[in-house]
């Protein structure tokens, strides 16, 4: 099985579907293209588990760049355009990614939650032009919030496939669980780093009073 036969789109079609002179792209065609950008990158064979590790890593990137492709269209109509823009810059950034992730010989969690974490995150800037209105804080806190729900979203439908294969046990199953444990952990880390030192130590003082009424 292909992730091309999992997908009804066909190379092509996400771009027919756009509307020419529609300068705002929805959600859909924000999915539509980016699907597209996926079949014709790499065909993926995964009926035997062995490319478990490729699957997360394009249903990750897929829905993290359409969560935030959403999130950018829903700006007001001055930043429309702006939306528009980023569909494409990300769409590009995928694509350039996914193409690395074929290449690559290291499908191991380590290196898979890498290439998912280095793709992600480096949207962070795009995120911050797209929300000058909020504090670098909020931005950092926000921006991963958008992340982590991209990334469940991603992982939810790569283990749904490979249920489905009835391929998701042993070590494919171990080790997309190892993927999904490394990839938070690593956004931990990068909102740690993008927080200041007030907000650092506002969260950690959440995080045990937490710990503590639990």
């Amino acid at each position: 099985m292909s992730i091309s036969s999992l997908n009804n789109n066909q190379p092509g079609q996400a771009g027919s579907a756009l509307p020419a002179q529609n300068a705002a792209y929805s959600a859909q065609n924000s999915r539509n293209q980016l699907n597209s950008v996926l079949v014709q990158s790499l065909d993926v064979s995964i009926s035997s588990g062995k490319q478990s590790q490729t699957l997360l890593f394009h249903a990750s990137l897929t829905n993290i760049t359409q969560i935030l492709n959403a999130d950018f269209s829903n700006q007001d109509g001055s930043q429309q355009t702006q939306g528009s823009a980023s569909l494409q810059i990300s769409s590009t950034q995928l694509s350039i990614s996914i193409q690395q992730d074929g290449q690559s010989d290291d499908n191991s969690p380590e290196a898979t939650s890498k290439r998912i974490l280095d793709g992600a995150t480096s949207m962070f800037a795009l995120y911050q032009q797209q929300h000058p209105e909020l504090s670098a804080d909020d931005q950092a806190k926000n921006f991963v919030n958008l992340i982590r729900q991209g990334f469940e979203q991603g992982y939810g439908e790569a283990t749904d496939i490979l249920k489905s294969l009835k391929v998701f046990n042993g070590d494919v199953q171990s080790g997309v669980e190892k993927t999904k444990d490394l990839v938070e952990k690593g956004l931990d880390a990068f909102l740690k780093s993008n927080l200041s030192s007030s907000a650092q130590s506002a969260s950690s003082a959440t995080g045990t009073s937490q710990a503590s009424a639990s």
